[in-house]
């Protein structure tokens, strides 16, 4: 049976969430903890067979992890739960509740769709707890968003491609208590880039969908991301009662695309967006890396996986500010910094060199430990903070590919300043480093 977190540590998390609880965003882990952490963020709910299911937060102060607590007391074989997303002051996971010994290796985590419930968190005064019937089909986590709505109403939303400009919509609102399916169309055609698009980066021509976000307002706009191809924007709300289309609104092209000679790949790990407030309107962000490296002709001996080199990287930023229109030009370019020019002072210095993360243990033999500058880290999940006002982005670094303990770095992109360093988490034994996060304002609630 799996131990559950019921140590002091578990306490103390209940007094850092007490004292944390009002922060306007946070860094969630999107490895949820099997244990008890009760404050004033629990909530009590009911999944299938009358199961008593406990959700509570740890709320940290960024770049500190924040952590999900879920409890099933009556479970013998508690599983891991699954994250699948956050909007304002909901949040959705998914809870294996088989009570079942395990058959295979990955033992913990592994549990098919039908045995897990899906289980909708209310943050506020009174937070609640929520079981949601099950979908009808399964999708892809990434292709599911949240919709917050007045008088405690909600939605969520899922999008999943039929042809290039026909899709399904899996909907489950909460005042009619079931999930619906319907197809809905581009109002036209994408517009084509600027530039002949190179057939080794078709992907730019397909979307598939990498995040969801929530623009929200009267309409209640959601918009479904592919970071390289652009944004579905779909009204769940409309006020016009026509059949409502999806609109597609396109991104800044990949940097330095016209240099590249190899497919696009995974976007997630060098892109990021937020749907945040700026000034008193709806803004979105949009943040790139660029990085130099190189493939070593040997495995690192450490990880037994492929060993690169960094060089150097990059940080940009975009914003667009009309995201109900035709705004696929109306990208403004934000700031770039590299990291030999971002300001580090004394004291966050100090914090650096004492983290561990500037140490890299050797990657072949006769090699000894090398020390790493800000510039030779490995960094991935650019991610804008979700308040609006402030220009800072957040990364997870480590000293190598495929390490399996991670940092998050929060950097101050327009003075060009690393605010802070902390450690988020170390992947479990025996799988690729997963620490991975997501930013969300549930906190606030």
């Amino acid at each position: 049976m799996m131990p559950l977190d019921t140590s002091a540590s578990a306490s103390a998390s209940a007094s850092a969430s007490a004292a944390c609880s009002r922060l306007p965003c946070i860094l969630l882990n999107r490895d949820p903890v099997i244990g008890i952490c009760r404050n004033k963020t629990t909530a009590v709910g009911e999944g299938r067979n009358n199961l008593t299911i406990e959700a509570s937060f740890c709320y940290e102060q960024p770049p500190l992890a924040s952590t999900l607590f879920v409890y099933c007391p009556g479970l013998t074989y508690p599983r891991r739960s699954v994250l699948i997303s956050t909007a304002e002051d909901l949040l959705l996971f998914r809870v294996p509740v088989a009570d079942e010994p395990p058959t295979y290796y990955f033992s913990y985590d592994a549990c098919d769709y039908k045995d897990c419930d899906y289980m909708i968190y209310r943050a506020g005064r009174s937070p609640t707890l929520t079981r949601i019937p099950n979908p009808k089909a399964n999708f892809y986590d990434d292709s599911v968003g949240l919709l917050s709505r007045a008088g405690d109403l909600f939605t969520v939303a899922a999008l999943v491609a039929k042809s290039t400009n026909e899709f399904t919509l899996h909907r489950f609102d909460s005042e009619v208590g079931n999930w619906s399916l319907k197809t809905v169309s581009l109002d036209a055609p994408p517009k084509p880039y600027p530039i002949r698009i190179r057939t080794n980066v078709l992907l730019l021509n397909h979307h598939f969908t990498t995040t969801v976000i929530a623009l929200g307002g009267k309409s209640g706009t959601m918009g479904w991301v592919d970071l390289w191809s652009g944004i579905l924007l779909y009204d769940l709300c409309p006020e016009d009662q026509e059949r409502p289309m999806l609109r597609h609104m396109r991104l800044p092209l990949p940097m330095h695309l016209g240099k590249w000679a190899t497919e696009l790949g995974c976007t997630k790990s060098i892109s990021g967006i937020a749907s945040v407030i700026k000034g008193g309107k709806p803004c979105l962000k949009l943040v790139g890396l660029q990085i130099i490296e190189e493939r070593l002709p040997y495995d690192d001996i450490e990880t037994n996986l492929p060993c690169y080199t960094v060089n150097n990287w990059a940080i940009t930023t975009w914003s667009n500010t009309i995201v109900h229109f035709d705004s696929s030009d109306n990208w403004q370019d934000g700031f770039t910094v590299w990291a030999p020019d971002v300001i580090i002072s004394d004291t966050v210095r100090s914090k650096l060199l004492a983290s561990g993360l500037l140490h890299r243990k050797p990657s072949e033999d006769g090699e000894d430990t090398v020390e790493l500058a800000l510039q030779n880290l490995v960094v991935s999940e650019p991610t804008p903070s979700l308040n609006g006002e402030e220009e800072v982005v957040y990364l997870m670094a480590r000293p190598k590919y495929f390490h399996p303990k991670g940092w998050a770095l929060a950097i101050d992109i327009k003075n060009h300043t690393l605010l802070d360093v902390a450690e988020f988490g170390t992947a479990k034994e025996g799988v690729l480093p997963d620490v991975s996060y997501c930013s969300s304002s549930i906190s606030k609630y």
